[in-house]
């Protein structure tokens, strides 16, 4: 046994339990029977070889004493195996031993090891040794003992080859070099078989893992790819080349120059810079996004990953591996986000001025309702006479105020706080009964084209408030065309579901009726777009606009439940979509006329008029009187109360602010009730509170009066609330 086998076990496991198979497989059983064939002839030899078992694998020159007698009778045989049995159990490597059978012939063996493993023996004898006296007799009696043919038996006794020791020994110190020559031969086979199994073994795990990989990747729809660097040789799958649309077969091979061209432009900058950075820093490259052109056209936005797996003996990158991954989904989510990022800032920016807006409106309606009610007041009072300029400046303060008035209301309607009466209207009817006046707004150059929905649903909204859209949009459309041009005015309907809205923060999913005003103007650039709804913006010269048009329409869409879209491009003009809720089939309630009316009769009830404001109340009361009504002033809600409980059913009417610092209106109002159920209220805000309004509209049966208001605007609504 060769020192290097020592302590080396090359084979476990499942192979350990079949000795008998693994030896047989080890050794050339034909090649040793026909070399101990020829040893037999040379030296009369017998020999045998045999594994751990007893299994027979070689044997040569047996003498019949042996198998035809002894290993044939069950009480000789017994003696055989029990010399077996001492020469393995006394073995040790690289020696032999010789043991005389109580048979009475010698055996001699020597152990067979393959690595440090006891696998089997190389046995000899069924011999004499020339020095030993053989007794003859002995042999007879158990011819007759075990009832063997005496014959036979001592003719074959007779045939036993007889060795001197010596001979013995020059016969085994070869046998131990051939059983060592065995061992470092099928060790080596061993060895090689050990290394072509483990080596298949590791093919079979790579296949697997490959396996697996594959379809861990496929799974994952992940493109992967392999590219020889030096050689500028590269492999990829079918995934990869099927992100942008191709086959392998119409891709291979791909080069450099390939991917060149399938990357966006602006992408390979970048790409190469990372790809360099991997190179130098020898390390895996942080994610690469880029673009690649899909065969149809489309950029298709992907994610690379890579390592350099191998390098040169230079140290130069050698090949790479990586992964391909379409995140067009990812990047499309991310730019829904930041657009409804945007959306929802510019809503909070819109919501920031309106209520900034709202609140400078308020306290100007309060100063311009004094301003105007003392005005009239002083108007009805000088006659033309020699008073006749006063009177002029008069109503030139009078006009001022009025149109300050406007503006305010425009702030308001922006704000989404201007009081609003809605009716259930058909809005073509609404709509054609503007067309003439706004053809006499826009002028005889322009075209105006009138193209109405029949099939549409009834909205609810404030007529005064269509008149207030129409307008705004078909001045800024005339605005947009330089000389002759075209407006176009539509009613359709329109279906928004949730996937729609979802994209656009502003709307809602449901049923609604468009109107849009389109024209064929100068159009929009984007710095206009993002800014044309916000108060006081304009792109108008100076004195030309106010900014409040477009915020106008915002608003008051907004104030209705509605949205807008507006299309625009610079020089090609632009289309502004309003989109109002449908109201089904309810009743439409007509528009009252505007014909003449009879003169309504003069006060005589007797008014509580409540206001934390001094000049308002005091304007206001001035109004009442001149109107011949007996006026109750309180600065204070717990002022008013008490001048109820003082007066009681002598009161026939109450008007209060809204907001006010210790209690709002429809509270007093309910006390008031609480005291004289039979009292009559009005309101009075310079814009709506939740308290009387629900999104800035009025709730049923509820009577208001906006701030400012003239004489015969307050006169009308109190006229009319104690005559109903």
């Amino acid at each position: 046994m060769s020192p290097e086998m020592n302590g080396e076990n090359l084979y476990s496991g499942e192979k350990m339990a079949g000795n008998s198979a693994l030896l047989g497989e080890i050794i050339n059983a034909e090649e040793l029977q026909s070399i101990m064939d020829d040893f037999y002839l040379l030296t009369g030899m017998v020999t045998a070889i045999l594994d751990m078992e007893g299994t027979v694998l070689e044997k040569t020159g047996w003498q019949d004493l042996c198998t035809k007698f002894h290993r044939v009778n069950r009480h000789t045989a017994r003696n055989c195996t029990e010399s077996d049995l001492y020469l393995v159990n006394n073995l040790k490597p690289g020696e032999y031993i010789d043991y005389r059978c109580k048979n009475g012939l010698w055996d001699v063996v020597t152990p067979l090891y393959i690595g440090a493993r006891h696998w089997g023996n190389i046995y000899t004898g069924q011999f004499f040794y020339d020095d030993d006296p053989i007794d003859e007799e002995r042999f007879l009696r158990q011819a007759e003992e075990y009832g063997f043919d005496k014959d036979s038996y001592m003719e074959a006794f007779r045939r036993i080859p007889r060795y001197s020791r010596k001979e013995i020994r020059s016969l085994m110190d070869f046998m131990v070099k051939f059983s060592s020559y065995i061992s470092n031969v099928s060790y080596s086979k061993m060895r090689l078989e050990r290394e072509n199994c483990e080596r298949k073994l590791a093919e079979e795990a790579l296949a697997r893992q490959k396996e697996r990989l594959n379809y861990i990747i496929q799974g994952t729809d992940v493109g992967t790819w392999e590219w020889n660097i030096q050689t500028g040789e590269t492999i990829f799958n079918d995934r990869w080349a099927g992100i942008v649309g191709y086959t392998l077969d119409e891709l291979s091979p791909l080069t450099i120059e390939t991917w060149g061209k399938l990357c966006h432009p602006d992408d390979r900058e970048e790409s190469e810079r990372i790809l360099k950075l991997c190179f130098e820093q020898k390390r895996e490259f942080y994610d690469c996004e880029c673009r690649m052109k899909h065969k149809d056209g489309h950029w298709v936005w992907v994610i690379d990953r890579g390592k350099v797996i191998t390098w040169t003996d230079e140290g130069k990158p050698e090949w790479m591996f990586g992964t391909h991954m379409d995140i067009s989904g990812r990047k499309q989510a991310e730019g829904e986000r930041e657009r409804m990022q945007v959306q929802l800032s510019q809503a909070r920016k819109m919501e920031s001025i309106g209520r900034l807006a709202g609140g400078v409106a308020h306290d100007f309606n309060n100063m311009l309702g004094v301003i105007l009610g003392h005005t009239e007041l002083a108007i009805g009072k000088i006659g033309k006479g020699r008073y006749g300029s006063l009177l002029d400046n008069l109503e030139i303060i009078q006009k001022a105020a009025e149109r300050s008035a406007a503006l305010t209301h425009q702030l308001l309607a922006f704000a989404r706080k201007d009081a609003a009466e809605p009716r259930i209207l058909d809005l073509n009817r609404s709509v054609s009964g503007l067309i003439d006046m706004l053809k006499r707004i826009i002028g005889e150059n322009i075209d105006l084209v009138w193209l109405p929905d029949e099939q549409i649903a009834p909205v609810k909204i404030d007529p005064s408030q269509v008149d207030q859209i129409m307008t705004n949009l078909c001045v800024n459309a005339r605005d947009a065309i330089e000389s002759i041009g075209r407006i176009t005015i539509e009613t359709g309907s329109a279906h928004f579901d949730e996937a729609y809205c979802k994209r656009h923060m502003e709307f809602h999913a449901g049923d609604y009726v468009m109107l849009a005003v389109s024209d064929d103007g100068c159009g929009m650039d984007r710095e206009t777009l993002e800014n044309i709804f916000e108060p006081f913006y304009t792109t108008k010269e100076l004195g030309k606009g106010t900014g409040l048009g477009m915020a106008t329409v915002y608003g008051v869409v907004r104030q209705n439940g509605g949205f807008i879209n507006v299309y625009s491009e610079k020089s090609h003009g632009t289309s502004i979509k309003i989109y109002l809720p449908r109201h089904g089939d309810e009743r439409i309630e007509e528009r009252e006329g505007d014909g003449e009316k009879s003169a309504p009769p003069r006060g005589r009830e007797t008014i509580l008029l409540v206001d934390d404001e001094p000049a308002i109340l005091a304007m206001a009361a001035l109004l009442l009187e001149e109107e011949g009504y007996h006026v109750l002033k309180a600065a204070t809600p717990s002022e008013a109360l008490q001048m109820v409980r003082e007066r009681g059913d002598s009161i026939h009417l109450l008007i209060t602010d809204v907001v006010m610092p210790d209690m709002t209106g429809r509270d007093l109002s309910g006390r008031v009730h609480e005291l004289v159920p039979a009292i009559k209220c009005l309101y009075m805000s310079g814009y709506t509170a939740n308290v009387i309004a629900r999104q800035g509209i009025l709730d049923d049966g509820v009577h208001f009066i906006q701030k400012p208001f003239s004489l015969k605007t307050l006169s009308d609504k109190v006229r009319a609330i104690l005559d109903g």
